[in-house]
């Protein structure tokens, strides 16, 4: 294309305004740059677009065609320039977060009900699904930012940013006799342990214990699901492996005791994970910030 596409600009303004006055005014330039630009516009296209007269300006016969097309075409322009700027003074939008059940009940539900108060107007869309889903949908651009443990395998073209440590404890009801009891590594196999499924992604730092010293565990019951392991663990069903920054309030309060062990059982990071293309998404830095 020849012409320049600001020369179009100039003509949508004068056309809609009917004078050249007044689309100088909306373009903050002057009079004579206007003209000019309908000057070029008119000689590249080899036609006259206006008549002109005291009282300002009309589109003539190619004037009118030529503005029916302008006229959409910069009408989308403008929208989407006001969309860009609803999105950086975070007017609108929609942010989709990924997370697991547990994180999402545990960490993530005070945050986003902050950064909803915070933006009324952005919409926040909840994924959850297993980790290794959410990567691909992140991939696929379906989800803005992951929520996570580490170790998970997370893609190289991942900004990660770790949140905070966890740590992984035993927990019991408080009359049950391990309470009290002192654990060592050569207990384990005979415990009566709740633990989420072998190939569960937050089990994962706990495999890797158990492979570290040649543990081979018997768990009493495998359970898909971290408040349900904390059910069993409040019932006297057996031993819950858990995350003490999820049980901190039933640990307070007595409804878990965290069973004394001779070792230290795993801690992992809890990180966000945002595909690199969403790296710039102010509503992503937005909720980043407010995690930190």
């Amino acid at each position: 294309m020849k012409t320049n596409l600001d020369l179009y600009k100039v003509f949508y303004y004068v056309a809609k305004n009917k004078s050249i006055t007044q689309a100088a005014n909306e373009l903050m330039v002057s009079q004579p740059a206007v003209s000019k630009s309908i000057k070029t516009l008119e000689r590249d296209l080899n036609t006259v677009l206006f008549h002109r007269s005291n009282d300002g300006v009309t589109l003539n016969h190619a004037g009118d065609v030529l503005y029916r097309k302008i006229k959409q075409a910069m009408e989308l322009v403008i929208s989407a320039e006001q969309d860009i700027e609803g999105l950086n003074n975070m007017e609108n939008g929609t942010i989709n977060i990924g997370a697991g059940n547990t994180i999402m009940q545990r960490f993530l539900m005070p945050y986003i009900q902050q950064f909803h108060e915070k933006y009324p107007n952005i919409n926040v869309i909840v994924h959850t699904v297993v980790t290794d889903e959410l990567i691909k949908m992140a991939q696929l651009g379906l989800v803005d930012i992951v929520f996570t443990h580490l170790p998970n395998q997370i893609p190289e073209q991942f900004q990660i940013t770790r949140i905070k440590k966890l740590h992984d404890i035993f927990v019991v009801n408080p009359a049950s006799p391990y309470a009290n009891k002192l654990i060592r590594k050569n207990d384990l196999p005979t415990l009566p342990l709740v633990l989420l499924p072998f190939d569960a992604s937050n089990r994962k730092n706990f495999n890797q214990f158990c492979n570290k010293n040649n543990i081979v565990v018997h768990p009493l019951m495998e359970i898909g699901n971290d408040l349900i392991i904390e059910d069993c663990a409040k019932s006297g069903l057996g031993i819950g492996l858990v995350v003490r920054e999820y049980v901190d309030n039933q640990l307070e309060n007595g409804e878990l005791v965290e069973v004394k062990t001779s070792f230290k059982i795993t801690e992992k990071d809890l990180i966000c994970a945002v595909e690199s293309t969403h790296i710039n998404n102010i509503i992503v830095k937005k909720f980043v910030e407010l995690l930190k």
